[in-house]
């Protein structure tokens, strides 16, 4: 039987489609993480992907390599949240992709991670990592004039320091 030109070629081609997930994968687009935030702030956290043709079976989120969320589509409930104790997750806004850090402290500071798995037959895990710091703003003392102030008491003045 002759061997029809391109044959091989084609059959490589189709071989390619049976693996799973063919050509198309999970794709792991964005992760937009707060370059800086102040104390008190509420810092958005958000993982951008395409499933493509895997189906998704989890997003977990990481600070400094330690899981405090991860969302199962398939589980329930699908928001899980992991005590560390230098994040506050609000629970009632976090889901799939979107994680928000309620009351930040100085703690918060670190390097966030983002890791999508797809489901069978792929299994295929891809992540990305941003780090966030915290800041904290000193206090203010408002000025509404002149303060009175006696020669025996310690005078704190504050002050703002700008580089240029």
């Amino acid at each position: 039987m002759p061997i029809v030109p391109g044959a091989y070629l084609w059959l490589a081609a189709a071989s390619l489609l049976l693996l799973p997930g063919g050509f198309e994968c999970l794709r792991l687009r964005m992760l937009q993480v707060p370059d800086s935030v102040e104390v008190g702030e509420v810092a958005r956290l958000v993982c951008i992907f395409d499933e493509e043709q895997d189906d998704l079976y989890s997003v977990k989120w990481y600070k400094d390599d330690v899981e405090f969320f991860r969302f199962l589509p398939n589980d329930r409930p699908a928001n899980q949240f992991f005590e560390i104790g230098d994040v506050d997750v609000d629970m009632s806004r976090s889901s799939n992709g979107t994680v928000y850090l309620q009351n930040t402290s100085l703690l918060a500071e670190g390097t966030y991670r983002c890791e999508v798995s797809a489901d069978a037959p792929s299994f295929q895990s891809i992540s990305l990592e941003k780090f966030m710091s915290v800041q904290d703003r000193p206090p203010v003392i408002p000025s509404a004039g002149h303060l009175p102030c006696w020669t025996s008491v310690a005078i704190l003045l504050p002050c703002l320091l700008v580089l240029p």
